[in-house]
């Protein structure tokens, strides 16, 4: 089933100034635009320092030795490439929220935005679709131009529901053969299983250095409009509950579920992991401008 078309082009351009900020040195690479932690040859010019034995002398500024009759050099940055992997869950509980679509149609809005933004850096990025078959003539990078992202728009809107996906087992295998270990993650999902995800995140945490996660939460989850005799349908088992629903009921369930929130945060933050908690009902742009730059994830 085709789903609403990506973000417009007008929106992405209010990304083009970010990046992803990593927390481990980029590698090396042509035209990356990420600053090094590591000294590189570079015509960014960034400061003088005293000359020490060792220094190459090219990098003395003879001017400067003109004026103050000491040795200085050019302190320069290194400019590198980030690899970066989207992971999307497609699983049936990101198939709820409405009216304005549901947590997987929004989260697939986020995904591009975050492609283009590591596309306008020149980053490599790379987009893994947790428990969904591919769909003929998907490609799904790596790739650094942001050429390539209306065509990443178009694969994504065609993403549907994949009914009951493990996500431990799926973050245990959703980075590729190859991948540079010192790449970032950043897992776009709402987390939702009976046993969490902390399996799955510590073998994600092994395979690459640098983990964020972007919990995804629907208005409707947080405050249900619900009231007396319903039927709950559990979109990945399909098993039914009838329940009763009053005002206690309700307040319960907000409790039980902010404490379920509030243990999926510290389950990635215990870890070292980046989490940011984001609303389906926010704008896709400002929650990247104003949540993610929040969040430590982009700048």
């Amino acid at each position: 089933m085709a789903r609403r078309q990506a973000i417009p082009q007008d929106v992405f351009r209010q990304l083009d100034r970010l990046s992803f900020i990593s927390r481990r040195p980029a590698r090396a690479g042509t035209g990356g635009e990420h600053v090094s932690r590591h000294p590189a040859p570079s015509t960014d010019f960034v400061d003088y320092r005293p000359y020490v034995p060792g220094d190459d002398f090219r990098r003395v500024d003879w001017n400067v030795y003109g004026r103050l009759g000491s040795l200085h050099v050019k302190v320069t940055e290194g400019r590198e490439r980030l690899d970066v992997i989207l992971v999307l869950d497609c699983s049936s509980s990101m198939d709820y929220g409405q009216p304005d679509g549901s947590k997987l149609e929004w989260a697939s809005q986020l995904v591009a935005a975050l492609a283009y933004v590591g596309a306008s850096r020149a980053d490599g990025v790379r987009i893994a679709c947790l428990g969904q078959a591919q769909p003929d003539g998907w490609r799904p990078g790596p790739f650094s131009r942001r050429a390539r992202v209306p065509e990443l728009v178009q694969q994504l809107s065609t993403l549907a529901p994949a009914g009951l996906v493990d996500l431990n087992a799926g973050l245990a295998a959703c980075i590729p053969a190859g991948t540079p270990a010192n790449s970032l993650a950043v897992v776009v999902s709402d987390l939702l299983t009976p046993d969490g995800v902390a399996s799955g995140l510590e073998l994600l945490r092994a395979r690459v250095a640098d983990v964020a996660v972007i919990h995804v939460v629907c208005p409707e989850e947080l405050d249900p409009g619900v009231s007396g005799e319903v039927e709950l349908d559990d979109a990945e088992s399909g098993s039914v509950l009838e329940l009763g629903v009053s005002l206690e009921t309700l307040e319960a369930y907000r409790q039980r579920f902010a404490d379920w929130l509030d243990a999926r945060e510290s389950e990635c933050r215990r870890r070292g992991l980046r989490y940011c908690r984001v609303r389906t009902d926010q704008p896709v742009n400002a929650v990247v401008l104003n949540d993610l730059r929040a969040g430590g994830l982009i700048r």
